[in-house]
């Protein structure tokens, strides 16, 4: 391909890259770094496009949404659950001050709670759960230390989950602040 053809093709699908970066606007990065993002996936695209596998747009949208979502996924502190929840949780950095609930019999209370739900789970998604949230492991990571696929791990870890949920509303509410009557 010429030079003077890519750079054509590159210019005629920037609109697409604004579409798909709007697409992520939500997530809290500024809409010109994710278009500036999306441009690089679209240049990857147009690189290593081969005219014989279909037409450019369908080769073009996921090279452009994957370089966005691993743009995000690096600057990210979210906490990942699987995608069947739909929830992510914003987790913050500690600041000074920040440290144990101020009510030690909610924590405590809290944490027995946690250990019944996973007792209740069956051995391998509870395994799942720890290495996942404990561990802090990836589903990919999970899926090759224990011998499964990386869908086989999500299933596993929103089944568990959707088992964990109703016993830990059944029980007494999260810690937090002592209230002083």
């Amino acid at each position: 391909m010429t030079t003077l053809a890519r750079d054509r093709l590159i210019e005629e699908h920037l609109p697409l890259v604004r579409a798909l970066a709007l697409r992520f606007a939500w997530r809290g990065e500024p809409l010109d770094d994710l278009i500036q993002v999306g441009c690089i996936g679209l240049i990857q695209a147009v690189d290593r496009y081969d005219p014989g596998r279909g037409p450019f747009e369908a080769y073009a949208v996921p090279t452009i949404n994957g370089e966005i979502r691993r743009h995000l996924r690096d600057r990210s502190t979210l906490l990942r659950v699987p995608a069947g929840a739909a929830v992510a949780i914003r987790i913050e950095p500690l600041e000074e001050g920040d440290g144990p609930p101020a009510d030690p019999i909610a924590a405590v209370i809290d944490r027995l709670a946690l250990t019944a739900a996973l007792r209740a789970l069956p051995l391998q998604e509870r395994r799942v759960v720890l290495l996942g949230f404990y561990g802090e492991r990836t589903q990919r990571r999970i899926a090759d230390d224990i011998g499964l696929s990386q869908i086989h791990v999500s299933r596993l870890m929103r089944r568990a989950l959707e088992r964990m949920r109703p016993i830990l509303e059944e029980s007494v509410p999260v810690a937090g602040p002592a209230v002083e009557a």
